[in-house]
């Protein structure tokens, strides 16, 4: 066989004009993924190609969308296979005539002309010969890569004989419904015949256990009824019609890979993770649902039934046990009255995975390749405060020359939350990196960083020079601290007084009034973002009950790392001193960046924005829809009809969740598309996620962290005590220890006893595995369960 040569003579834009001459749709493509916003509608121009290619220069790559155009997708590394079944390919009509693409040979790909557009069918997979091999016909709201280079081998895609360039899509051999489902059907045979099925083992799991716990029966009741919640938690899901299994494709997950989540009685795959979920690791992992039960529980109301109905009994869902008995060592005290080292074995119980999903942290465009570009520069790499910085830096390039449909523009408050050692001076270095890494130079990070905020008049001057800029605050809850704690200066309650006035600013002006400080000079449409980065603890002690109705709280984004630990990479594959031309680019077009060098740029520039005058021309970013709208306005609706139920002190909250919402899906669409940014579905769904997101880890570190008195503060900090030990519990004596003398013995002993009859705690002996019987307190969710209260009257 003879294999056309890519043509590489020939620019991306070159290849898709003449792909839609003939017929074709194409498709910018970076890799093998397609995210440009609206991809799947054909487009219907030149001058739109032109466009698109102009707004996203990394994607490199070129696809055909697929729907009108069907292809035959052998997927099977192992040549014996993939020969046999390019055989049962070539018996179909016209099959001679077929353009035939290869990326990663033996694989191969055939091209067809549909009499009737239907939906993707697929093989299930098998290994065989070694290697997962499974069968793919790509239809309606598909794309196949068609030109470009295979990011496995490196190498460009080559076609057997003439290409899509050579022959136009209305000269295609046709291909009939029934002919697709032959030809599955003749391929699953093989396939099934000479191989093993990947998902038949975890299928025999799934279903053997037969609902022995209260979480297997949950699961077993949500697979044979999917109806009843999948489109709950993916609104985007298709039903196919054959199967019955639902489809979410990773586009609309927001992820950077290929394939889809595939949920089916039988079970449910992650074809593009390449491992099996249940509905209550999807609805935790997809849902934001912060533990099992909640997941379970959600699961249960949408299935219309009473958890009860399943076994659910009060304390079941924090002891009850997912996983094996583990062995830790660890330095803890055996017993109430004494402290020495010994192997403490953890009680099986479910282990709380907290913090923001990291399946949100990488949004499309600009700002999931600034997160993902930070991340890879990084020895202890945390996506979420690659994210936090990812979102500070487009929303401060592209300022306030940007408006949503609502008029928000884009300054945010975003801050991280994160334990020591997760890289933070990474997320802050890397950021200012990929602003001067254009020709500009470091006038880009010099205009929009601002070294903290340490005044008034600080803020007033730096925004007199640059009116949208980024404050980089690497202890925020330090700062935070000086501006909301108790007994606060003048000159610091301005400065908190400030950052609220400064997020309405950018629709009007700031200054311009006497402070304290002096004359604050007018500054027109002023847009004010903050990068923060803070330990939790320090974050929630400089707050008090005062704060949470003030209203400051609710204008931060709060991005929580939550319990996961950081992983070292010992060698990180990117650095900061050799940041991606694609990148370097994004940031020239979000500044507004038309020209080359420093004084070449046209009336959107942003470093040549004064203070004085209002940004011209605006860019307006709109819904896609009115479904995306209705998917804004339900979301706000949503969360302000929380206030019905929530303390009135947490109602201004609720208030600005879907302005941060707003923000969001404003960056992320201008970051997809700079000069005709468009919030879609994908973008208006992450960005409620987030918003929301921030909305719990507010509510519930308030509800857990912060007193309205001095006795309610040590009262919580000494809960904390016990409650962060989880498993493992804490004795008497390490409590005491942890205080450190700054409360009273006496006092933290009236403390515990208030939390035990609060049944907040439990005082309780267990038995290790040791022979050991140890003596703890325990939070109510995490004591073992075949533990044995102590004095149970008491509680």
């Amino acid at each position: 066989m003879q294999h056309a040569q890519q043509p590489d003579i020939l620019s991306p834009l070159e290849i898709r004009l003449a792909l839609f001459a003939h017929g074709y749709s194409p498709v910018l493509a970076r890799g093998k993924i397609s995210d440009v916003a609206g991809w799947r509608t054909p487009v219907s121009s030149i001058e739109e190609i032109s466009a698109l290619t102009a707004s996203n220069p990394s994607y490199q790559n070129t696809g055909l969308l697929c729907g009108p155009l069907v292809a035959l997708d052998i997927d099977a590394p192992d040549p014996e296979t993939a020969a046999a079944l390019l055989t049962i390919a070539d018996a179909l009509p016209g099959a001679d005539r077929a353009l035939r693409r290869i990326g990663k040979a033996p694989k191969v790909c055939l091209f067809f002309r549909a009499t009737e557009v239907g939906k993707k069918v697929e093989t299930p997979e098998y290994i065989v010969g070694g290697h997962k091999s499974q069968v793919e016909v790509m239809q309606d709201g598909q794309q196949v890569l068609a030109f470009g280079i295979h990011p496995d081998t490196q190498l460009p895609y080559t076609w057997v004989g003439p290409s899509p360039l050579d022959i136009p899509f209305a000269d295609l051999p046709e291909i009939t419904p029934a002919s697709i489902a032959d030809f599955v059907n003749q391929a699953d045979t093989y396939l099934r015949t000479h191989g093993a099925p990947v998902r038949e083992q975890k299928k025999t799991a799934l279903r053997s256990n037969g609902g022995a716990t209260f979480w297997q029966r949950v699961n077993t009741a949500a697979l044979e009824n999917t109806d009843a919640w999948v489109q709950s938690l993916f609104s985007s899901a298709s039903k196919e019609v054959g199967t019955g299994a639902w489809r979410i494709t990773s586009r609309d997950l927001g992820r950077d890979l290929q394939e889809d989540i595939s949920i089916h009685r039988d079970g449910i795959q992650d074809f593009g993770l390449e491992q099996s979920e249940t509905p209550i690791s999807l609805v935790e992992k997809w849902g934001g649902a912060p533990t099992p039960k909640d997941a379970a529980h959600w699961l249960c109301e949408k299935l219309g039934r009473d958890p009860a109905d399943f076994g659910w009994q009060r304390d079941l869902g924090v002891r009850m046990t997912l996983g094996s008995l583990t062995k830790t060592p660890a330095i803890v005290a055996a017993n109430d009255d004494e402290d020495h080292d010994e192997e403490v074995y953890e009680a099986e119980t479910a282990e709380e995975v907290t913090g923001l999903p990291e399946s949100l942290c990488f949004p499309p465009g600009a700002v999931g390749e600034f997160a993902r570009f930070i991340v890879d520069c990084a020895r202890f790499p945390s996506p979420h405060l690659a994210l936090v910085s990812a979102i500070a830096l487009t929303g401060g390039l592209i300022g306030r020359r940007y408006k949503g449909p609502t008029k928000l523009r884009s300054n945010i408050y975003a801050i991280g939350l994160a334990e020591s050692g997760f890289g933070k001076d990474n997320t802050i270095r890397t950021s200012a990196a990929i602003a001067d890494s254009t020709d500009i130079g470091s006038a880009v990070s010099q205009s929009i960083f601002m070294d903290k905020i340490r005044s008034m008049p600080g803020i007033a001057t730096k925004l007199r020079k640059s009116p949208s800029c980024v404050a980089v605050v690497d202890e925020f809850g330090s700062f935070l601290k000086t501006i909301a704690g108790d007994n606060i200066s003048e000159g610091k309650d301005e400065i908190r007084s400030a950052l609220m006035e400064l997020t309405g600013a950018p629709m009007g002006y700031w200054g311009g009034m006497e402070r304290a400080a002096g004359n604050i000079p007018r500054i027109v449409q002023p847009c004010f973002s903050i990068h923060g980065i803070s330990t939790p603890t320090t974050f929630w002690d400089a707050l008090s009950s005062g704060n949470i109705s003030e209203g400051l709280l609710g204008r931060l984004v709060l991005i929580d790392v939550g319990n996961a630990e950081p992983v070292k990479v010992m060698n990180p594959k990117c650095g900061p001193d050799n940041v991606p031309n694609y990148l370097s680019q994004h940031v020239k077009n979000l500044l507004g960046a038309t020209g080359k060098g420093r004084y070449s740029h046209g009336p959107m520039y942003a470093l040549a924005a004064s203070s004085e005058a209002a940004p011209y021309p605006m860019v307006t970013a709109d819904w896609e829809s009115r479904a995306v709208q209705m998917l804004f306005e339900d979301f706000d609706n949503e969360i302000r009809g929380r206030k019905r139920r929530v303390d009135p002190k947490y109602r201004p909250i609720l208030n600005r969740v879907a302005e941060n919402a707003g923000r969001l899906a404003l960056i992320v669409a201008a970051g997809c598309d700079y000069q005709h940014p468009v919030i879609t579905h994908q973008i208006q769904a992450w960005a409620n996620a987030i918003a929301e997101n921030a909305l719990n880890v507010i509510m519930t570190g308030a509800t857990e962290n912060i007193a309205d008195n001095a006795l309610q503060k040590e009262y919580m900090r000494v809960r904390n005590i016990v409650t962060r030990t989880k498993k493992t519990g804490i004795t008497h004596g390490m409590v005491l220890k942890t205080v450190a003398g700054s409360i009273q013995n006496r006092r933290i002993d009236d403390i515990l006893l208030n939390l035990r009859k609060a049944k907040e705690v439990h005082l309780a002996s267990w038995i290790a595995p040791s022979g050991q019987t140890q003596v703890r307190y325990w939070g109510v969710t995490s004591m073992p369960k075949d533990a044995t209260i102590q004095n149970p009257w008491v509680e």
